[in-house]
């Protein structure tokens, strides 16, 4: 029971908060929209989340000296770090900037030939910028002084936002649904919401109400030399790559050793790419996931390229082969039937707390288990509404975001169980290829047209980029407000706010920088309708409609089949862990593995023996003794890939792209 709460959303940390976001916004810009040499938003947990609470720590001491009352609580910094990690978030790669294009490319990228306007004739005016000189402005520049036509965007990002408050706002419902599940009762080990307590310091003197952090807990891991191990490894790691990104002549140890050249021959040839991805931040908080997932991660990545040579020494060569994202849709669908039913009590007791007297106590949970029931049939029913009003079908809009929900949950448990901090790490993509291999395309073109499949086109971002994840931040913020005994009340206001903030900031450091250099020459853009990343995923999808258009797609029965088999593999694997405790292989594994597995395999092979020999050496008191080594790799990562050289990229110029950091 938790005998005296904290309150962490203050006048001063919900200002601070804006402050840091508006600073980040500028750094983002600069570092990864303009020079294009590191995503810093990308990062799990993002590099200005991680840059803030160092400098508070750092500050915290001083200001105490001052004033006891100027030094931030730790609930405050826990509030400020949580609203820097979502706001930030929606800068980065993988929402807004894949988000802006959706309003504009369709018409600016029309031709004749492509018949883009054919499709986009489908779009509501609501949902789209219909100024033809703001649109060709925001992809080819209108100089320093101009300022943003922000009548033009204003009514299509008010339209968006509602739905992304409504997404936001249904994920948060099913987070706080699966809360008591997954932290009270499973007691999950948030490898990654553990990272960053550790920096604040993890202590707590009911006491002491609102006091600030202890010294003595920071100390103990700033003060820790094998943290400074750590952290050295991984400084020295990347500060050879930014000498030799500027002096190419001195060598370097690279970000990866490519192995293709191995295997030239067939069938060994199949093997093909294989590559051994150095990734200190995900090396370092591998060692503090659970040693099967560590093993089942890099022991099916080698047994799916065994099946890739098997099949080619018999003949096979179908493209693609073996489906590696099917199995891992698949996988995830089965995974999440698996949390269901697992929780299929717990699930019960909500649902009869929510049409009648209750059965569990909700007291102390973010929100009462009605609301969030209630909030979630809510969520739902205003997305249905809002694409329906589109364009879209209502059986087309469930199916994708019930995949889009599904996937998000077991992403959830991925981070909250194994913690790998990759911001990409589910079936990105395959939400729609699902259901276009299932049922073909003409299944969504009611009556021949087009319609539907415009609107859903337009939504294609959701899916591909990183949307769904945000549901672990917010499972990670409430055990955040555990760790630090904040009321868990607050945090739903926080994670709200953070979205807003974040939308926000996002609308403003993208369009003002659209304006002002052209998207064309943006994010690695090469000149003329070269675009950013968001603006190749848009034409990408009309392309595809293109196709459609010409010849009706049929389903795709190899790859459904794929789905199927992750789906029957993956129970398959939860079946038998249940059924012989010392089983190796964690279902979770399969569906890493499956869904990014080419940046895991080698920095889990690595913790897997590191740790496997310690334990075996030291026991359980050597593996905790040498953690804070593994934390310090990971602090050290961001630090040096993520704070520093994110600095100087940002103000700096093309020459840093030789060193590219890319987090996800």
């Amino acid at each position: 029971m938790i005998q005296k709460l904290a309150v962490g959303l203050t006048t001063r940390s919900t200002l601070l908060s804006i402050l840091i976001v508006w600073i980040s916004n500028i750094w983002v810009a600069h570092s990864g929209l303009i020079v294009h040499a590191t995503q810093i938003g990308e990062s799990v947990p993002p590099i200005p989340a991680v840059a803030t609470i160092i400098i508070i720590v750092a500050i915290n001491p001083f200001l105490r000296l001052l004033n006891p009352s100027f030094a931030l609580s730790r609930p405050e910094i826990i509030v400020i770090y949580t609203v820097v990690a979502i706001s930030i978030s929606m800068s980065s790669v993988g929402m807004v900037r894949y988000f802006l294009p959706v309003l504009t490319a369709p018409f600016y990228y029309a031709t004749s030939e492509n018949e883009f306007s054919f499709f986009s004739q489908y779009l509501p005016s609501w949902m789209v910028v219909d100024d033809q000189k703001a649109i060709i402005g925001a992809y080819e520049g209108i100089g320093n002084n101009a300022s943003v036509p922000w009548f033009a965007w204003i009514t299509p990002l008010t339209f968006w936002t509602f739905l992304f408050v409504s997404i936001f706002w249904t994920m948060l419902c099913i987070v706080v649904i699966f809360r008591k599940q997954w932290i009270d009762q499973e007691r999950l080990v948030f490898p990654v919401a553990r990272f960053g307590i550790e920096i604040i310091g993890n202590d707590y003197t009911p006491n002491e109400g609102l006091a600030s952090s202890s010294l003595t807990n920071r100390r103990s891991f700033f003060g820790n030399p094998y943290m400074w191990i750590g952290f050295s490894l991984a400084f020295l790691y990347n500060f050879m790559n930014i000498i030799h990104a500027f002096y190419p002549s001195i060598p370097g140890p690279g970000t990866r050793i490519d192995l293709s050249h191995h295997f030239t021959d067939r069938p060994w040839s199949a093997i093909r790419p294989i590559t051994f991805q150095f990734r200190p931040a995900v090396f370092g908080l591998a060692y503090l996931m659970p040693l099967d997932i560590n093993f089942s991660v890099w022991f099916l990545y080698f047994l799916l390229k065994i099946e890739s040579i098997l099949a080619s020494a018999s003949g096979y060569n179908l493209p693609s082969f073996p489906y590696v994202h099917d199995q891992s849709s698949g996988s995830f669908l089965a995974l999440v039937v698996a949390f269901c039913w697992v929780s299929k009590k717990h699930l019960r007791n909500v649902i009869i707390n929510a049409f009648s007297k209750k059965v569990i106590e909700d007291k102390e949970e973010p929100l009462s288990f009605r609301f969030a029931f209630w909030g979630f049939i809510g969520g739902v029913t205003f997305i249905c509404v809002w694409c329906t009003l589109a364009g879209m079908t209502l059986t087309t809009t469930l199916i994708y975001f019930g995949l889009i929900f599904s996937f998000a949950i077991v992403y959830t448990k991925i981070r909250a169980e194994a913690g790998a901090p990759m911001i990409w790490l589910f079936p990105y993509g395959e939400h729609k290829h699902i259901m276009i291999n299932a049922f073909g395309s003409a299944a969504f073109t009611p009556n021949g047209s087009y319609q539907n499949l415009s609107v859903w086109a337009s939504l294609t971002f959701l899916s591909r980029g990183y949307f769904p994840s945000f549901m672990a931040y917010q499972l990670e913020s409430l055990k955040h407000s555990d760790d630090v005994k904040i009321n868990r009340r607050i945090i739903p206001f926080v994670i709200m706010l953070a979205l807003i903030i974040g939308l926000v900031g996002a609308y403003w450091m993208h369009l003002t920088t659209y304006y002002e250099y052209g998207a064309n020459i943006l994010e690695g853009g090469q000149g003329l309708k070269g675009g950013t990343r968001g603006a190749a995923l848009i034409r990408h999808e009309y392309n595809l409609m293109k196709g459609y258009q010409l010849s009706k797609s049929e389903p795709n029965l190899i790859r459904t089949s794929a789905v199927g088999f992750g789906f029957i593999f993956t129970t398959l694997l939860g079946f038998l862990r249940r059924s012989f405790l010392q089983f190796p292989l964690h279902p979770l594994g399969f569906a890493m593995v499956t869904a990014y597995g080419d940046p895991l395999w080698g920095p889990f092979l690595v913790a897997w023996i590191l740790k496997v020999f310690i334990t075996r050496i030291g026991g359980i008191g050597l593996y905790r003794q040498l953690t804070p080594c593994f934390l310090g790799i990971t602090l050290g990562h961001f630090f040096t890939a993520g704070i520093v050289w994110g600095i100087l990229a940002s103000i700096g110029s093309g020459i840093f792209r030789g060193y590219g950091v890319w987090f996800g």
